[in-house]
């Protein structure tokens, strides 16, 4: 579920067998429109605009139409208004691992190279070996951010990193991310939107700022 411009909201349905698997309402709960985004979708994002970004999984790369490019844009009337590019020079995307998005730029780090991508105006811009692999979500205000987990025993670390040029560096030091009580953080959804991140465990909802995780707070 993500929110779009004048109070509507976008419903997705992560599985499709063929049919509408999106739908978005006003917000006096009346149905504007369906449509179809492909299947395995890992991540779902929206921008101020209304545009609609959308990172599949691996068993997507079978099938035709945008979910073959593992990430694609769709506008507000979920028609396909761009996908990524299957190009020598740019990294493929089997798996959308992590999806951001910062204004109308859209971040991704992608299973198997695991490169920070950035999409603007239509531009795929790669920047490179992502500071930490595995990991599923990502924070980002342009120029700075963090990645979130990693393989194995490091899916809750915190890395931060700085944009230099056209390459991502690690900054500082890392961290785990925990709970306000300081218990691990199992079994949760986490996504990133621009500089928030917001953690999902069970009913319970927390949200955490860039600033926060890259002082190690």
């Amino acid at each position: 579920m993500q929110p779009l411009p004048d109070g509507a909201i976008l419903l997705v349905d992560a599985r499709s067998r063929g049919g509408p698997n999106a739908e978005i309402w006003s917000a006096d709960g009346t149905r504007l429109r369906q449509g179809h985004l492909g299947d395995a979708i890992e991540n779902v994002l929206t921008t101020p605009s209304g545009a609609i970004w959308v990172g599949y999984f691996d068993e997507a790369m079978g099938g035709a139409g945008p979910q073959g490019h593992g990430l694609a844009r769709f506008t507000p009337d979920l028609e396909p208004g761009w996908v990524y590019p299957h190009r020598a020079d740019l990294p493929p995307i089997d798996d959308c691992y992590a999806l951001n998005v910062a204004g109308e730029t859209a971040w991704s780090c992608a299973y198997t190279a695991f490169h920070l991508v950035a999409v603007d105006n239509d531009q795929a811009i790669d920047y490179g070996m992502a500071p930490q692999r595995g990991a599923n979500a990502l924070l980002t205000d342009g120029s700075t951010g963090a990645m979130i987990g990693g393989y194995g025993p490091e899916y809750d670390l915190v890395t931060p990193f700085h944009i230099v040029e056209d390459h991502a560096v690690t900054t500082g030091g890392q961290c785990r991310l925990v709970l306000p009580d300081g218990l691990e953080v199992r079994e949760r959804r986490i996504y990133g939107n621009g500089t928030e991140m917001h953690v999902f465990i069970g009913r319970s909802w927390y949200r955490v700022d860039l600033a926060q995780v890259t002082r190690g707070h």
